[in-house]
């Protein structure tokens, strides 16, 4: 599955099927003029599709770095492949993450670099904002904002299931985009300690990450890239934070 995103944005990747609809594994290619760059690098179950479309949209050029949102197998599974054929690449990762145990050793480490919230960094002739996750489902995680497409890359955070007929999909293309239950019903399996949280304070936190940032595209791992109504889906996402803590208040799972 390739699709254009906007401007350089590429978006490639395959989905699972599971007991709540379908769930996208997304890899995002910044095409950069003729020097890539990669957000994540999908799952090793999608090794051979994957490296088909890489090929194809990267067209004889060669990626320069991959900047992964964390180390779990759907987002860096497919790095030995990705090493392998192109053995110069670089990775970023979060400070966080512990190289010597989190990433396959596929790499001499002098190719990975670990980088600090907060952070922003001209790489390949282009700039990006590192910033800590609020939806996160490793200590690890991080998102990446790019400053020229005002795409923010979120791993995990603002996935959604999908049906079997939305697969390839963006949500300008969905009557109504993507439900608030959709939302839900991806982020009360995945990020298990959003029944915890005291949702007032969780979403106020929110609200500073795009009140501070000029969004114009979310770009998840799990699930096809939002392109209009940032406003709108974002609220949604606050809908489904607030219903999951207040129904496990009130005797919920």
């Amino acid at each position: 599955m390739i699709r254009n995103v906007t401007e350089d944005l590429v978006q490639l990747g395959a989905c699972v099927e599971g007991d709540h609809g379908h769930e996208a594994v997304r890899v995002y290619v910044l095409l950069n003029n003729g020097r890539p760059i990669l957000i994540d690098c999908g799952s090793h179950l999608h090794r051979y599709s994957l490296m088909q479309e890489l090929e194809e949209v990267l067209d004889g050029s060669t990626p320069e770095y991959v900047f992964l949102t964390h180390t779990e197998l759907p987002h860096s599974g497919n790095l030995p492949q990705i090493a392998s054929r192109w053995p110069d690449i670089k990775v970023m990762v979060s400070h966080i993450m512990t190289r010597y145990i989190e990433i396959v050793p596929v790499l001499p480490l002098a190719q990975i670099t670990t980088v600090f919230p907060d952070t922003t960094l001209e790489l390949a002739g282009r700039k990006f904002l590192f910033l800590s996750a609020l939806l996160k489902d490793q200590p690890s995680t991080h998102w990446i904002y790019d400053i020229k497409t005002r795409a923010l890359f979120t791993g995990d955070g603002f996935g959604y299931y999908h049906a079997a007929d939305k697969c390839d999909q963006f949500a300008d293309e969905i009557a109504g985009g993507i439900r608030e239950e959709q939302f839900r019903a991806y982020q009360v399996n995945v990020f298990r300690h959003m029944r915890w949280v005291i949702p007032e304070k969780f979403n106020a936190d929110l609200d500073k990450v795009f009140q501070r940032l000029d969004v114009s595209i979310l770009a998840p791992t799990h699930g096809d890239a939002i392109r209009t109504e940032i406003p709108v889906h974002l609220a949604r996402v606050k809908q489904a934070v607030t219903k999951i803590s207040n129904d496990f208040r009130h005797g919920g799972r």
